[in-house]
């Protein structure tokens, strides 16, 4: 006896706090006050297509929330930390915030219920007033204590059961066949579901409480299914009794049609009075649950003040919060409009919850383990249902919950909320790579698909930075870069880590593809050369290497035999000769120096279209002749180039007649471009007169303009 009561005060059971408040919630108001109707609209077989249904998707969502229940460690917060956890934070809030909105407002839509059936006894009295006494006693009873207020429900549960055997020993007011198909004149049979599918919304009741349970995984879990199978028999066999029971007119007719069909009246009256009740109050004691869980993370505003707990243990602000916005919807709403907002809200919740399953099941990640494993069909029935049944009970209220969920995961994502816990999103995007790898990798490549990509080899985050302006417009915007350098100890220093994570920062802030690639070894350039061949057969490889040259002889003699080692592997090279008092000048001017029928004239005037892109500069095309007679000739070439490459209308031509050396060093410019010489000593002649910073390309045979 004393190791049961030392387990109940550390948590709720299955039955207390899984199982009877989420079959009371199901058992509600609908069963009593709309299930005939639904039979009297759309005849038996409609109603227990509905029922089926509705199950179908509330069954397949019930055993994908139980699937991740037995592969984390939820906490508070039910289906919004079942989501969080597995596609952060901004989408957990994004469907939290509509899920604790549906919650408080279920609150609202009980309360309707109630007040709409004790009216009928008593015509005198006020709806909303009703509605305001009793949200006032639950509001006072959820405050005081949460276990109090799921203990009261085992005698509510009793209710329940003793009205529902009134029922169906009552008498019968149908002298002819059973009502077994509906005409729908009340109502199309989408938005009869929509009416009923509030009845089967209470399977989330249990997983909110998650935090108050003693043993929220297994009890989740049990008393989920458990309560859910319970209300599928009585839905079942309540609409058959409808339906044999009563005329098709009295169903339609008479909302209160349970109460004639009742052996004793009475047991009815204090079954849908604690029925409702007690979904009311279950709702409102897991809807705060859910916004302070909102809160301890971060997720909405006044986060310190909606988790705020008393001494026991009750999130009371978020009870005070909750209440008032079931208050107002108590005033302003109706019965059936709520019914219909809410199925909208619910489904989106449901949808989310077997997608994450769907998606954590479908990307193979090997931390999805569930100990209660399932086929991969069931969460992909559960997601194709949910969304199905929102279009068809309203295809624009369903758009204007995608936008909501939209724009509310896009104000999260600007608060850069941090995650305690990982998520699944990097293993979707993993899974969509390694699908897209595979097709890419056995699709030849084609030059109309270049793009720069980068390989920036560099010995210090110093020698970067001084290239870093020129490498981003190189690459912006969706081009790639590669930082590539080396470190002689077994593990790199921090300090150079975070050196390197500051030089790339702002790169990084225009959301450019960096990928850093640290290697252990002495000598640079044998680093570069081993690493550049395991990226040559690899996904998203570089297609060229950008070096620069300095004005030290023992570096420039490495380059030299860097340049040569180069050659055998199958990249484009660039050397850059940043000049030492201009740099880059005013960045307006580029000069392309092309000659016939290089291999190198493509990779030179697609770089110069990146750089004049993003600079707004513009580009010269030059030519040397040796003639004074092919200037025409060269002249007509280069404007048939500029053509058939697409070249913007402003780009200039300049043909000159004379010496390629002193004509370079006459036309000056920001940026000069040109093939690579075949010979180093070319690269170092032309860098002693040039009057200006210079970028030398060897194309390595992927470029096409023309593509």
């Amino acid at each position: 006896m004393k190791n049961k009561i030392k387990a109940n005060n550390k948590g709720l059971n299955t039955l207390e706090g899984v199982y009877v408040p989420t079959l009371l919630t199901i058992l509600g108001v609908i069963m009593y006050l709309r299930l005939g109707w639904v039979v009297g609209n759309v005849g038996l077989w409609g109603a227990l297509a509905i029922i089926v249904l509705a199950h179908v998707i509330t069954a397949t969502t019930t055993l994908s929330m139980s699937s991740m229940l037995t592969n984390i460690k939820i906490g508070a917060g039910g289906a919004y930390a079942i989501i969080a956890r597995s596609l952060g934070m901004e989408m957990g809030g994004a469907i939290g915030i509509p899920l604790y909105f549906s919650q408080a407002i279920s609150v609202a839509f009980y309360i309707a219920g109630f007040s709409e059936l004790w009216v009928t006894f008593f015509p005198s009295h006020s709806l909303v007033i009703v509605g305001m006494i009793v949200w006032a006693v639950l509001t006072a009873v959820s405050i005081i204590s949460t276990k109090l207020a799921f203990r009261v429900q085992y005698f509510i549960l009793a209710a329940v059961v003793l009205s529902i055997i009134s029922f169906l020993i009552g008498p019968s007011l149908n002298d002819g066949p059973m009502v077994l198909s509906g005409s729908m004149a009340d109502a199309s049979f989408w938005a009869t579901f929509a009416i009923f599918f509030p009845a089967v919304t209470g399977i989330l009741t249990g997983a909110t409480m998650s935090g108050d349970l003693e043993n929220p995984g297994k009890s989740i879990i049990k008393g989920t299914i458990a309560a859910v199978l319970t209300g599928f028999i009585i839905y079942m066999l309540l609409a058959v009794w409808f339906a044999r029971q009563a005329t098709t007119d009295l169903l339609l007719s008479d909302t209160m049609i349970i109460f004639k069909l009742a052996r004793f009246d009475f047991l009815i009256i204090a079954g849908v009075m604690g029925a409702v009740l007690s979904s009311a109050l279950s709702t409102l004691v897991s809807a705060p649950r859910t916004l302070a869980a909102l809160a301890e993370d971060r997720v909405i505003p006044l986060g310190t003040f909606f988790a705020k707990k008393t001494k026991k243990g009750e999130p009371l602000n978020a009870i005070l919060v909750s209440s008032a916005i079931s208050l107002v919807v108590i005033v302003l709403g109706n019965l059936n409009s709520l019914a219909v907002l809410l199925t909208m809200f619910f489904l989106t919740t449901y949808l989310m919850i077997n997608l994450v399953v769907l998606i954590e099941q479908g990307t193979g990640i090997s931390s999805f383990r569930p100990t209660m494993a399932m086929s991969i069909l069931v969460p992909l029935l559960g997601t194709l249902g949910c969304l199905a049944v929102m279009l068809l009970i309203n295809a624009l209220f369903t758009g204007i919950t995608v936008i909501t969920i939209i724009a509310i995961y896009s104000l999260l994502k600007r608060k850069n909320l941090v995650s305690p816990f990982g998520d699944v999103r990097s293993g979707v995007f993993v899974a969509l790579t390694e699908w897209a790898a595979q097709r890419i990798m056995k699709t030849p490549f084609h030059p109309r698909l270049w793009k720069p990509a980068v390989a920036i080899p560099v010995e210090s985050p110093e020698d970067f930075r001084r290239i870093s302006r020129f490498a981003r417009n190189l690459v912006y915007p969706s081009g790639r870069l590669y930082y590539m350098t080396i470190f002689p100890e077994t593990v790199m220093d921090e300090n150079q880590k975070e050196a390197i994570e500051e030089v790339l920062q702002p790169i990084l802030a225009e959301h450019i593809f960096v990928q850093k690639v640290f290697v252990q070894s002495d000598r640079f350039e044998k680093m570069l050369i081993q690493a550049l061949q395991c990226f040559e057969n690899s996904f998203l490889p570089p297609n060229m290497v950008l070096l620069t040259i300095s004005d030290d002889p023992d570096k420039r003699d490495r380059l030299k035999v860097l340049i040569n080692d180069l050659k055998h592997t199958k990249i484009s090279v660039m050397c850059l000769w940043l000049h030492p008092k201009f740099g880059l000048g005013s960045e307006q001017k580029i000069n392309i120096w092309l000659r016939e029928k290089s291999r190198n004239n493509d990779l030179a005037v697609l770089s110069a279209l990146k750089l004049m892109n993003n600079l707004r500069a513009d580009i010269t095309l030059y030519r040397a002749v040796g003639q004074e007679h092919q200037k025409l000739r060269v002249e007509k070439e280069l404007t048939r180039f500029i053509e058939e490459a697409r070249l913007p209308g402003n780009t200039q031509i300049k043909v000159l007649n004379g010496n390629f050396y002193e004509l370079l060093k006459t036309e000056t410019a920001d940026l000069t471009i040109l093939g690579m010489p075949g010979k180093y000593e070319d690269i170092l002649k032309i860098l002693d007169t040039a009057p200006g910073s210079i970028l030398f390309v060897a194309s390595g045979g992927f470029e096409n303009i023309l593509a």
